[in-house]
Order: structure tokens, then sequence, then C-alpha cells
């Protein structure tokens, strides 16, 4: 029972124990108190005492996120702040990952959340986590996924577990889930997911990733609607009567935010989101240069793969120019392949 006064944005069961947190309580740090009793132990009026944190997670946070999955490790054990060993709290694993990554991309801790913890096996154990960064804005998937592989052993060194997969691809697992054309989509529900492990518990997003037998560039079948996010390159989506359309950033036009420009002064990157994978594809591109050399698109592991990983991603596509003429190289599983294209005269034209 409440140790005083109930409070006015939870809620008690007084026979589980059962905290409920009313809709539309703030963001903050509340403190409960209660007192307790054990019918089995006759132990009465015990000191009890809560504290929960609130953070509103926008939708637009979970469609951001980036995502890892971790092998060995349960998501109660992922959370748990009591060592059994040692008999005292210590640091969970999930602050200990919300502290590498806030290093490892120089930023303040609290620009981090790590808002999903969920339990995709149990025997052997696989947890998948999600996590945003904001700073002024919500850093995109590709930056917090990619940024992450660049620094995977340090981060998997902090938790003491390594990573089975960064940026969670439902279609790797190749042949399992569809043949040719596969697309993953997220899956948020409104229901939360709950994790308990005794002295601390969590209450987050529950997403799932979605292996979709369809080439996701492609896909027309779906109902338009901005919950679809149909707007490419964090475009904004917005809906009347008749259609949607899609507000733009700077950088990018066309109806669906598809279309891009870019422009380097001999050093430099654009980094997008990773091609989807379909059966049949096409990419058009232009561009103009003054350089003999240089790399104008690449699709692939931007770090190398490492012989242990189970999912190891060795696929990619390179198109670059070699003494000023094009070259094309593909790699999709049994070996490279290189095209060359012997144009009338070199493209560093201009």
């Amino acid at each position: 029972h409440w140790e005083g006064a109930e409070h006015p944005q939870f809620k008690l069961a007084e026979e589980t124990g059962m905290i409920s947190m009313r809709q539309g309580t703030k963001d903050g740090t509340y403190h409960l108190r209660f007192k307790a009793y054990d019918r089995k132990h006759t132990q009465t009026d015990v000191p009890a005492n809560v504290t929960v944190t609130v953070k509103e997670i926008p939708h637009e946070a979970v469609v951001n996120s980036g995502s890892v999955r971790i092998e060995g490790i349960t998501d109660e054990d992922f959370i748990r702040i009591w060592d059994y060993k040692t008999q005292s709290l210590s640091k969970s694993m999930a602050e200990k990952f919300k502290d590498k990554i806030a290093q490892v991309f120089e930023l303040p801790r609290e620009t981090v959340d790590v808002f999903s913890v969920q339990l995709r096996r149990k025997h052997p154990p696989l947890t998948d986590v999600r996590f945003s960064i904001h700073v002024g804005s919500y850093l995109k998937p590709v930056k917090l996924n990619g940024i992450v592989l660049m620094n995977r052993v340090v981060i998997e060194k902090a938790i003491g577990h390594n990573f089975t997969m960064i940026g969670i691809d439902e279609c790797l697992y190749e042949n399992q889930m569809c043949e040719g054309s596969c697309t993953n989509s997220l899956d948020i529900s409104a229901l939360p997911y709950m994790v308990n492990a005794n002295k601390t518990a969590m209450v987050g997003v529950r997403v799932d990733v979605l292996a979709e037998c369809t080439c996701g560039a492609r896909n027309f079948s779906k109902e338009e609607n901005c919950r679809n996010t149909p707007c490419y390159n964090g475009g904004r989506c917005f809906e009347n009567r008749q259609s949607l359309k899609c507000s733009c950033p700077v950088g990018y036009d066309g109806p669906r935010c598809q279309q891009t420009s870019r422009s380097f002064k001999g050093f430099g990157w654009a980094w997008y989101h990773p091609l989807e994978m379909c059966d049949k594809s096409h990419l058009h591109l232009e561009f103009i240069t003054r350089k003999l050399e240089g790399l104008l698109l690449y699709n692939g592991p931007n770090v190398a793969p490492i012989k242990e990983d189970k999912y190891m991603i060795t696929d990619f596509i390179a198109l670059e120019l070699e003494r000023g003429y094009p070259r094309l190289l593909l790699d999709f599983g049994s070996g490279t392949i290189e095209l060359r294209v012997k144009t009338k005269k070199t493209l560093d034209d201009g």
C-alpha cells in the first residue's frame, strides 16, 4: 500500500504489487514510497521505494533508430543492476552501452536514448537493442549503425558480449525468409515491451523487423499514407484528403525526396541508406568531374568483415573512375566481377 497519499500519476494494484502509470504523465523522475507486506515471511510495513524515470520516445526516434543484436545475454541480464556474485548494485550493461555510444559519437550522454530491449531467442539467448541520438534532429540509422560498426570492438568490450548483427536485417538469413527480393519493414506496436529484472525494470517500445518478400524500392502494393514513411532521405510527410506530399530537406527533391545531388572538392563523401535487396534493380546517376581517379558509388560493408561472424556481409558493388575511364566491380557471393567501359575519351572533362 502507499506510504501516505497516492501519487496522482501512478496506480498501485495492492494484491499483485504492479504499478501502472496514467496516460499523459510528463517526462521526469518520480520517487514513489510504499509499505509492503509478505504473508509467507510474516513481514509487515516494510519500506519499499520505487524510482520511475519517464522519457517520451516519439515516432521519429523509432524510425530513425540504430539497432544491434547481442548474443549470449537475455533482455533481463542486459538491464540488470544487481550483481548476484558480489551481492551488490552495479552498472547495468544497458548503461554501459549508452555510455560507450555517447563516447564513440563524441556527444553528451543525454542525447542518447536506449528505448527498446527485446529477447529474440531464449536458448542460446539473443537480445535486440534499439537506440536513437537526438542533436537538434535525429541522426539517421545508416549513420548510427555505420559508426557502431566501425567501433564494434570497443563497444563489445565495454558490455562484455558480442554483436551478431549491427543494423538488424532479417533479410540476411539467406533463403530462410525470401528467395529473391527481400525488404525489411519496421513494425511498431502500440503495446509496450516490459523487461523485469527484479531490482529494476524497463518498459520500452515494442519493435519488430519483418522480412517482406518484395522489392522495397519498387513496392507499390501498400496503401500510401504517412505512417508507412513514404518520403525518403528524411523528408517530412503531409496528408490531405486526395494525396500526400513530401517536404524535402536541403539537397533532395522529387515527389518522394528520392533525388539528390552532391559536390566534393577532391575529398569527403556522402553516406546513404544501402540499396534494397531486389531481383531487378535500376540505378541512375550522373556525374561531372575533373579528376582522373575516384570512387563514384559503393554499396557494401564499411569495415572488413570478421570471419567469425555468422552473418558476414561480403556482397558489394563499386563504380569508380580509373585513369578517367569507368570501372564497375560486382560481388554477390561467388567472386568479384570486373566490367570496364572504354569510352571515346576520358570522363574527367568537367
